[in-house]
């Protein structure tokens, strides 16, 4: 009889127990929905000459709807609260009223081609928009691999993942449209964005 009472308390104290609450966190869009909002904002180019590859490039424009999509796959992923996700956002808004990025994966099979970022580079980056010509900056990303691969599904490992931005607000670029030129000795390339439809 004491065995029972005991169960029966045991019972009730573990229906009194409240069970946890689910971490109210960001969820990030379906896989399949994120690589469809990349796509959109991705423009390809693959430069030949002759029969001789020279480079391969793939360019995102990094408007307010990319990096929206780009912060909740983050947010799913790294498991922020809403609050880390305002933040996070806010200070993406304040650097997009005050220049655009673009993100660049780059390959060449001459790997001393692939050097964007120095300061002695054989390249040259501008942007073209509503009549203006403004050059950019180019750093390379020094993100861990796997998060930008998640971020950006077209990057492999033979490529070089870059960052360039350019003194022109973001909130106005991406309106469109607008013409970013990939330009050297090598050979150039233009990566065209239609904007807002």
């Amino acid at each position: 009889m004491r065995q029972l009472l005991i169960l029966i308390a045991f019972v009730v104290a573990s229906c009194a127990h409240e069970a946890p609450k689910e971490r109210d966190g960001i969820v990030g869009p379906s896989r399949s929905e994120y690589e469809s909002v990349v796509k959109k904002f991705t423009v390809k180019t693959n430069q030949y000459s002759g029969f001789y590859q020279t480079f391969q490039a793939d360019m995102t424009i990094l408007t307010t709807e990319m990096q929206t999509a780009s912060l909740r796959q983050r947010g799913g992923f790294l498991q922020w609260d809403q609050a880390q996700y305002n933040k996070e956002r806010e200070k993406m808004l304040q650097e997009s009223s005050a220049y655009a990025k673009f993100f660049l994966r780059f390959y060449s099979p001459e790997r001393e081609y692939d050097d964007l970022h120095k300061g002695k580079s054989i390249w040259k980056v501008y942007l073209d928009y509503a009549g203006q010509r403004f050059e950019g900056k180019v750093k390379k990303s020094t993100d861990k691999f796997i998060e930008l691969q998640t971020l950006y599904p077209y990057l492999d490992r033979f490529s070089t993942p870059y960052e360039i931005t350019f003194s022109v607000p973001m909130s106005t670029v991406e309106k469109g449209p607008v013409k970013v030129t990939l330009t050297s000795s090598l050979g150039s390339a233009e990566f065209v964005f239609p904007g807002e439809k």
